[in-house]
């Protein structure tokens, strides 16, 4: 019995000591070298795309980045020219008049930027990228139950609302939806709609998605979750599937393991870009083909 008092008296004192020996230790981190950094798209959306131009960052600075201004942007593909125009109240931001891209056409991104604040040469960065293909659309929507009884983590099953589109999916296989919801005509972000943000089609290619072939024991399968406790009798649900390459899914899945990593714990994870250049730039352009269809919110459907 003394011996363990006598353990616990030592580790009171080196505990003391160890508290009046602590200070404060400031790490001076060097400052990487910034880089040009791309955000941007083309859709089949008849639409106004968008690129933004900026450069890098410091891992925790708070500060806004500084935008790439006065670049020639266009995207070249199928005999056409589409330009992106910067736009005179957003500094960086490139965006073209109201056109629409098509599904399996190739696009060659150009960027060119005769002066500016980082290298003492011109920078030219460009992009090869294929639109994903994509169904003809979505026939409907059904806001349905959560029937699982094994039950999806983070989802109170008595609050879920099933997303479930009804639709003749393609064949092809490597077909990934990025999915995005709206309620209302505004996008819905609460967390269990994010579990679904990304939805490969390996499997479901070729079925009538939720039609009678595909369903085991007549239950739907969502593409996105919604919380019930936001809905209301009539509202008014819109999916859109937006078709990517597998090599986007990768940059945004990335993207999400990036979020929240500490350097000093471990390895930050390596940026993916498809982007080539004379200046190490990195980001993505993306061009992606969109199908939508919107459902109806009824109470009723989950009154038991």
């Amino acid at each position: 019995m003394k011996k363990h008092q006598y353990h616990i008296g030592w580790l009171a004192v080196f505990g003391v000591m160890l508290a009046s020996c602590t200070e404060d230790i400031t790490m001076d981190m060097p400052e990487g070298r910034k880089v040009p950094v791309v955000e941007g798209s083309i859709t089949n959306e008849c639409k106004r795309h968008e690129v933004i131009l900026s450069y890098s960052t410091e891992l925790y600075s708070t500060e806004d980045p500084e935008m790439i201004t006065g670049a020639q942007v266009y995207v070249a593909g199928g005999g056409d020219t589409i330009w992106y125009y910067e736009q005179d109240n957003k500094p960086g931001h490139y965006l073209t008049d109201s056109v629409a891209g098509k599904p399996n056409r190739r696009y060659h991104l150009e960027i060119r930027v005769e002066e500016n604040t980082m290298y003492s040469r011109s920078i030219r960065m460009y992009a090869e990228v294929k639109m994903a293909n994509n169904a003809s659309g979505i026939d409907s929507v059904g806001l349905l139950p959560l029937r699982n009884e094994e039950g999806i983590p983070f989802v109170d099953e008595k609050a879920a609302v099933c997303v479930c589109p009804y639709f003749q999916t393609l064949s092809d296989t490597s077909i990934v939806y990025n999915v995005e919801l709206f309620l209302n005509g505004k996008r819905f972000k609460n967390r269990p709609s994010k579990l679904f943000n990304l939805f490969p089609m390996q499997g479901y290619s070729g079925y009538y998605f939720n039609g009678p072939e595909m369903l085991e024991d007549n239950m739907e399968i969502p593409v996105g979750i919604m919380n019930k406790s936001y809905m209301h009798e009539g509202d008014v649900v819109k999916v859109k599937l937006n078709s990517i390459t597998k090599d986007y899914m990768y940059f945004l899945v990335g993207q999400k393991l990036a979020v929240g990593v500490n350097p000093v714990m471990g390895a930050f994870p390596a940026m993916f870009t498809n982007l080539f250049s004379n200046c190490n730039a990195i980001g993505w352009f993306s061009a992606i083909s969109v199908i939508e269809g919107e459902g109806i919110y009824h109470e009723s459907v989950f009154q038991e």
